[in-house]
């Protein structure tokens, strides 16, 4: 046979409090802390036909110019270069 058990007092009977079990009520009370707000960076967008095209045709002007100022550079202006 199962044994009666007592009744509890008062004291016991009591709930306890939530600020005794870790502030719960506490806890809620706080507010969040936002983040600040960062814009989303804008992703670039990839050149045009037309844009590379004229950074080739920049590129080769650049490339032709440097040449002759090199060529200019290693032999005098008088001389030929069939000679």
């Amino acid at each position: 046979m199962a044994r009666k058990t007592r009744k509890k007092t008062a004291a016991r009977r009591r709930k306890k409090s939530t600020a005794a079990k870790g502030g719960r009520k506490h806890a809620a009370k706080k507010k969040f802390k936002m983040a600040p707000y960062k814009p989303k960076r804008r992703k670039p967008q990839p050149p045009s036909f037309a844009d590379k095209i004229t950074a080739a045709l920049d590129t080769l002007v650049d490339t032709i110019k440097g040449t002759d100022k090199l060529r200019n550079k290693l032999e005098p202006r008088a001389t030929s270069e069939t000679e």
